[in-house]
C-alpha cells in the first residue's frame, strides 16, 4: 500500500525524509462532511472493523497504523475529524503538523461531491506551510456498493 509516493514523503516540519532512514512517521488528517464514512473507513483500514451503526465523531479521534512503504517501516498517525461545521473552529489545532490529507465523500449523494474542494480550501487556509502547492491530498469516494 502506498499512500504517498516515496518522493512526497515529509516529516513534520515539511522537509523530505532521507530514504536511509527505516521509520518513518506520518501524520494523516480525514476530513469531509457529517455522515460521509470517515470513522468507517479509518477503523476498516486500522482495525479492519465494520459497524453499521452512526456514531458522530466530537472533536477528534487518533489512532496509528503501521505498514511497510518501500521496506521502511510507516507509522501512519491516523486523525477522524469530525464533519460537522460547529467543529471546524478546531482545525487549526487538529491540523498542525499534517503530513496529508484525506477528503472523504460520500458517492450516494451529489451535495458531497462539492465538499471535498471547500475542505481543502479551509484546509489550506488554516495550516501554515513553505510547501502548500505540494501538499499530497487524497479525494476519496466512499459508500460505493
Amino acid at each position: 500500500m502506498t499512500i504517498l509516493g516515496p518522493h512526497v514523503l515529509h516529516d513534520r516540519s515539511g522537509v523530505l525524509k532521507d530514504k536511509s532512514r527505516k521509520k518513518i512517521f506520518l501524520k494523516v488528517i480525514i476530513l469531509g462532511d457529517s455522515g460521509v464514512g470517515k470513522t468507517c473507513l479509518m477503523n476498516q483500514f486500522v482495525l479492519r472493523k465494520f459497524s453499521k451503526e452512526y456514531k458522530a465523531t466530537i472533536g477528534t479521534d487518533i489512532v496509528s497504523k503501521e505498514v511497510m512503504v518501500d521496506d521502511k517501516l510507516v507509522t501512519l498517525q491516523i486523525w477522524d475529524t469530525a464533519g460537522k461545521k460547529r467543529f471546524r473552529s478546531l482545525g487549526v489545532a487538529f491540523y498542525r503538523a499534517a503530513d496529508c490529507c484525506v477528503l472523504v465523500f460520500d458517492v450516494t449523494s451529489a451535495s458531497s461531491f462539492k465538499s471535498p474542494d471547500s475542505w481543502r480550501q479551509g484546509f489550506l487556509i488554516q495550516i501554515s506551510s513553505r510547501f502548500l502547492d505540494n501538499f499530497p491530498f487524497l479525494a476519496l469516494g466512499n459508500k460505493v456498493r
